[in-house]
């Protein structure tokens, strides 16, 4: 059989206090509980910048002809959401925050169709385009929200 001890090893602590090592076994309660509400409130401050983030700020409109080249589109602040119209004769594939390479995610947009995408926070900061063959003309709207990178 095997034989498992039962204590447990703190490690030892030391508290310094006004540059002095402090000699009690346990940390001051006010010194813990200033502590605790100082985290706290540091992780309030995280929520309520994400929960405002959700607010747009503005809205814009995009106008371009795509074509066969995958066209890659950075927006100067992230969007929140987006919706893109197919104005042209040829489908387009759209791909949300991707690059060049990986193409896996495309959405095919046929003509006259919307595409509406939400992502509730503002995190859309690019987009790719392209067509399978000819060009389309495409209008993109989206509402734009806060920067807090």
């Amino acid at each position: 059989m095997l034989s498992v001890a039962n204590e447990v090893t703190v490690p030892k602590v030391e508290v310094i206090e006004n540059g002095k090592p402090v000699s009690q076994e346990r940390i001051d309660p006010s010194v813990a509980q200033f502590i605790m509400q100082a985290s706290q409130t540091a992780q309030l401050v995280k929520m309520r910048k994400l929960e405002e983030s959700k607010s747009p700020i503005g809205s814009k409109s995009l106008k371009y002809t795509v074509g066969t080249e995958t066209k890659k589109i950075v927006l100067d602040h992230p969007w929140i959401s987006l919706s893109l119209i197919n104005d042209g004769d040829a489908d387009v594939y759209i791909t949300i925050g991707g690059d060049e390479h990986d193409l896996q995610d495309e959405v095919s947009v046929e003509k006259d169709e919307v595409f509406d995408f939400d992502a509730t926070y503002p995190k859309i900061r690019r987009f790719l385009m392209k067509t399978s063959s000819g060009t389309a003309a495409v209008r993109i709207h989206g509402k734009v929200g806060r920067d807090d990178r």
